[in-house]
């Protein structure tokens, strides 16, 4: 129970960072084409809806028994499939202070739906047992800074430090049924974290060259229900630090039209329970592309899809966003 707790976090942390990350990449390809500052202009007001879906796929299978033959096992075969649907209303608020820094504040809504499907090959009921929790609730509220280093010429270079609160609900504090699912699944991480991070962009008309980078810390965080099923509560729990690094290409299809394609890397530490190691390390790449449409002077869309390429990413991911300049 201690590991599927810890994980919830470690996978609502990791997709809360992604998302930021997917927007800052495909937001600063689709303005470096027109301009050589990527920020929020001085003075500017800029707010983005965005909406993203999140599918993680999830198969296994427990075995308890012994072999007497090589093609006869004695025992209990259990396959557990398990499904989890995260739906993420966000808005974001972005403020121009100078041509070179740029504040955001983001609030997300989070709705998450898992299901998990359970069959007992031994026992031969011949329909598998499916369990569901679904339910919604505000997330994990950020806010940004960033500043660019260089306005004259390319490569641009622009640093940013993100900070991510623990406003939504926490897997910590969240119970459990007797079958291990959550009653009422967690909106957020139950940390707070502190992101630095580079990102450099280097036009070469039509295209644009991207990379990124950077490190979260996850701070530690006390748990609301004991991880032991005892009555107190008393537990420490550290979710695992990670980095990640990031690198694609822009390219301008016409002045309103562009499109991207990048690949990210993230490997997540081992996180920690009372100061005891707990889990293991994960490895999760994907793949992402993406395009912007420019509506008008003050206004463009932003699509973005996100494949995993391993085990441990999210199977697929959509993000749109809408950002609108005042």
């Amino acid at each position: 129970m201690k590991t599927r707790i810890i994980s919830a976090g470690l996978l609502l942390s990791v997709i809360g960072t992604a998302q930021a990350q997917d927007r800052q990449v495909v937001n600063s390809v689709a303005n470096a084409l027109e301009t050589q500052g990527v920020m929020t202009p001085k003075g500017k007001f800029e707010l983005e809806p965005t909406f993203s879906y999140s599918q993680n796929t999830s198969n296994r299978i427990s075995i308890l028994g012994f072999t007497q033959l090589p093609a006869l096992l004695v025992g209990i075969i259990e396959a557990e499939d398990a499904d989890l649907t995260t739906f993420t209303w966000a808005l974001a608020a972005r403020y121009g202070l100078t041509n070179r820094i740029e504040l955001e504040l983001r609030a997300p809504w989070v709705y998450r739906h898992d299901s998990i499907t359970k069959r007992n090959q031994d026992t031969g009921v011949q329909n598998p047992t499916k369990f569901t929790s679904s339910g919604g609730g505000l997330g994990d509220i950020e806010a940004a800074i960033r500043y660019q280093f260089n306005l004259e010429s390319a490569p641009y270079w622009i640093g940013g430090l993100r900070v991510k609160s623990d406003t939504g609900k926490s897997p910590f504090d969240q119970e459990l049924d007797r079958n291990n699912i959550f009653k009422d699944p967690p909106t957020g991480s139950g940390s707070w974290s502190l992101e630095p991070n580079l990102t450099m962009i280097y036009p070469l008309d039509p295209a644009v060259l991207f990379a990124t980078g950077g490190y979260t810390w996850n701070m530690e965080a006390d748990a609301g229900i004991d991880l032991d099923n005892d009555r107190l509560a008393n537990d420490k729990i550290d979710l695992g630090d990670s980095f990640f690094l990031g690198m694609g290409m822009g390219f301008a299809v016409n002045d309103r039209l562009s499109f991207s394609l990048g690949i990210n890397h993230r490997t997540v530490f081992e996180s920690s329970i009372n100061g005891r190691q707990s889990g293991e390390v994960l490895q999760l790449d994907s793949l992402t592309t993406g395009f912007s449409l420019v509506l008008s002077d003050r206004t463009s869309v932003n699509m973005s899809l996100q494949a995993g390429l391993t085990e441990d990413a999210p199977d697929v991911q959509l993000n749109f966003g809408m950002p609108i300049m005042f």
